[in-house]
């Protein structure tokens, strides 16, 4: 069915639009402004000290204003979506979106600029007016032929990047899918025939890349609506000078005749023009990228009823390669405006088509693989480019951009100044924003709902948190409290939501199977079986059973507890797992912007080398699931024992314990915290085993963790999520008294991803 007529996506959409703050982007202060003081330095009379600056030296408006992170969406409506010409402020809710994208995969800033202009000089003049504002300018839905006119006018006029999405969005995407479609295939570019089905902005674009990668022009034929672009048609002058280029001398006809034997066909058309039929004449081991939206030329099913040779993308994220704009935009962006380039170029365009190319080949984390419902993703026919919620684009791609706008000298910062593995530390430190690692783990949790119990399911945090888990769908919470009482904060709160709640003081269970197994438990311990019902008449208890019984897949509890009083009963009741040598808890914590993990801060109190070393393997184990590639530093209060008086033994024989148990984590200390963190300072230590910071930091004892996770928090205002805990053999993590909803929310969701693994495993 066609999105548009779908009625519930029609009201949930407007819904979305709607709701306070209307719209999708919003503008927000970066500096302190909330004394009188502040405000002068804002405002009048400090700010004239930065205008004098830029008056004399105009690329200073970089250094002292936000011009070099702000893209201006710019569009005149013309050619929306599959919308059409629908206008100027039409268009808008779509540029507030691409502003969206742009903010969420690459932190860049946008003002959507929606120009009602038509005529070509107009629009080009309106843009230039407005463009000493922006650092770059995304062109998106600007019909053709004018499109090519605009964006090349305003690229040979302006200083600064200009891109229209829609021309070489789906080319560099695309693109990348094609180079590593022909591996697979064992096909050389050179020799494949291509037909491209369109042949509007997007096509043409492609079109051009595909040469530049090294597809003959002989051996590419283009259609329109009228048939297959032809010297003869060219002659007759139906032929605008864009299609010209790709005008062949062969006789006219449809996608019918020109898909014998054809290698690759790309579609940029309507639904359904590609038959069956029509797969059967392509060469064997085809490549089909059927990219129409909402509706692919052809769906994967009915290639696969005619061909089990051919490799199939779609515009569609719920087939295997989808080629997503989303891939491309925000990252060129991203690498351009770091550097303060004056224009995108091809070279820009391709090595960012190639570091997508070489990241598909890479081995695929855990939180991609979690993102799309534990999926098994590795190079090959369903897994040609990556995925969108792959951090490591932002990584892979803005780098290789910026490089190429270095090296090709359209860059304000010159070669000998910048230094690429500084810029990709720079780029991975952007994804240390707690709401956009979050949101992964969110995304995750919702496509297998698991049973959470909360062990205080009558507190408010808890039951707003749980009605939120409801909302977005991350888990199917299970209350513990007194029924009515819950039932009365929910009309306290004005919340209407319906899930499981269970009061332990009458559950027939608590009795009956819990205390038995309980008992069986804990019987050689000294626990009666009167005691194992007693203490099951505790959520604290009750909850952890649920969870060894099967009743639950996770346990979350500590918003109303002190942590000893949640901890204890899962170590009784669930117990460790059995592949894990030791329960440790570390915290998530995002300073400064960078994403890191510290351990111990809740477990082991003064762990003996053997308790170290598996600290930090469980840490870094916990670190690769959100993405990050662990460089582990143990911490001292030395560096590498720098007087024999200040040996630290037990951290020494604890590193090389890390590695004989496993060998290719990077791992380092003794250190101080500062050498752990501050590349200048390793500079003293050139043996080190890792540069720049370190992100997973192990601290020698329970104590000095403790303190530093705490004072990271209050005083360096740190981010922290947890605590985490790693080794048991079903999930359960403690909250902390003072956490808010978003906080156990986040925990939820951790929890739940956690059960779907354990789950997975169990398999």
């Amino acid at each position: 069915m066609n999105a548009l007529d779908d009625e519930m996506l029609r009201k949930d959409s407007l819904e979305y639009h709607s709701s306070n703050p209307a719209g999708k982007i919003s503008v927000l202060p970066t500096k302190p402004h909330g004394t009188q003081r502040e405000l002068s330095l804002a405002y009048s009379p400090g700010v004239a000290f930065p205008c004098k600056e830029i008056e004399e030296d105009p690329d200073k408006a970089y250094k002292y204003t936000s011009k070099g992170n702000l893209v201006a969406v710019i569009s005149n409506g013309t050619a929306v979506l599959g919308l059409g010409n629908i206008g100027a402020i039409a268009g808008k809710p779509v540029m507030e979106g691409k502003g969206l994208l742009f903010k969420a995969f690459a932190d860049i800033d946008v003002f959507d600029i929606e120009v009602d202009r038509t005529d070509v000089d107009e629009f080009v003049e309106a843009v230039k007016a407005i463009s000493p504002t922006f650092g770059g300018i995304n062109l998106e839905d600007i019909s053709a032929p004018e499109c090519f006119e605009i964006e090349k006018r305003l690229v040979n006029e302006l200083d600064i990047p200009v891109m229209h999405d829609d021309q070489h969005g789906t080319a560099i995407i695309s693109g990348a899918a094609l180079i590593n479609g022909l591996e697979v295939v064992g096909k050389k570019i050179e020799e494949i025939k291509v037909i491209i089905l369109g042949a509007g902005a997007s096509a043409i674009s492609c079109a051009k890349h595909y040469v530049r990668l090294g597809v003959s022009l002989q051996n590419l034929i283009m259609l329109d609506s009228k048939g297959i672009i032809t010297k003869e048609r060219m002659k007759k002058g139906n032929i605008n000078e864009y299609k010209s280029e790709f005008a062949r001398d062969v006789e006219e006809g449809g996608l019918n005749e020109a898909i014998d034997g054809a290698d690759v066909f790309l579609g940029l058309s309507k639904g359904g023009l590609l038959t069956k039929k029509m797969v059967k004449k392509m060469a064997k081991k085809p490549l089909i990228f059927a990219l129409a939206n909402p509706d692919p030329e052809i769906i994967p099913e009915d290639v696969n009823e005619v061909r089990d040779d051919a490799i199939v993308a779609t515009g569609r994220s719920d087939y295997p390669n989808q080629i997503n704009n989303v891939l491309g935009f925000p990252y060129i962006f991203r690498g351009a405006l770091d550097v303060g380039a004056t224009e995108i170029t091809e070279k820009m365009k391709m090595a960012a088509t190639k570091s997508l190319a070489k990241l598909a080949k890479e081995t695929v984390p855990d939180d991609v693989m979690m993102a799309y419902n534990g999926e098994q993703l590795q190079f090959g026919p369903d897994y040609l480019i990556p995925k969108p919620f792959d951090a490591r684009v932002l990584i892979w791609e803005a780098s290789a951009v910026a490089e190429a706008a270095v090296n090709e000298g359209k860059a304000r910062i010159k070669d000998s100044e910048f230094d690429i593995e500084r810029y990709r530390e720079e780029l991975e430190s952007r994804l240390g924003m707690t709401r956009s690692i979050m949101r992964r783990v969110i995304n995750q949790a919702k496509r297998d709902r698991k049973k959470i119990v909360f062990c205080e399911g009558d507190d408010p945090t808890i039951i707003k948190a749980a009605a939120q888990c409801i909302s977005e769908g991350i888990c199917d919470p299970i209350l513990l409290g007194q029924v009515e009482r819950i039932k009365s904060m929910k009309v306290e709160l004005n919340l209407n939501f319906d899930c499981e709640i269970i009061d332990v003081r009458y559950d027939e269970r608590r009795r009956g199977l819990y205390a038995e197994e309980l008992h069986r438990l804990r019987g050689r311990k000294g626990l009666t079986e009167e005691d194992a019902v007693r203490l099951l008449n505790s959520s604290t208890y009750f909850g952890p059973m649920m969870v060894r019984m099967g009743d639950a897949d996770g346990y979350l509890g500590g918003v109303a507890h002190q942590y000893p009083d949640i901890v204890k009963p899962c170590l009784q009741v669930i117990g460790s797992d059995p592949e894990s040598h030791r329960i440790v808890g570390m915290y998530m914590m995002i300073v400064n912007g960078k994403l890191m993990f510290i351990g111990d801060a809740t477990i082991n109190i003064y762990p003996d080398a053997r308790t170290l070393a598996e600290i930090a393997i469980q840490t870094a184990k916990v670190a690769r699931r959100f993405g990050v590639d662990p460089k582990v530093a143990m911490l001292s209060f030395s560096n590498f024992g720098t007087g024999e008086e200040l040996r630290t033994d037990r951290i020494e024989e604890a590193i090389e314990i890390v590695r004989e148990m496993e060998p290719g984590l990077v791992i380092d200390g003794p250190m101080q915290a500062d050498t752990a963190l501050v590349p200048e300072i390793q500079k003293d230590y050139p043996f080190m085993s890792f540069d720049g910071a370190a992100n997973v930091l192990i601290c020698p004892n329970l104590a000095s963790a403790n303190i530093a996770y705490k004072l990271l928090q209050r005083i360096a205002g740190a981010e922290m999520t947890g605590p985490i805990l790693e080794g048991l053999s079903s999930p359960a993590h403690v909250l902390q008294r003072r956490d808010s909803v978003r906080d156990v929310v986040h925990m939820a969701a951790i929890c739940s991803v956690d059960a779907q693994r354990k789950a997975r495993e169990r398999l």
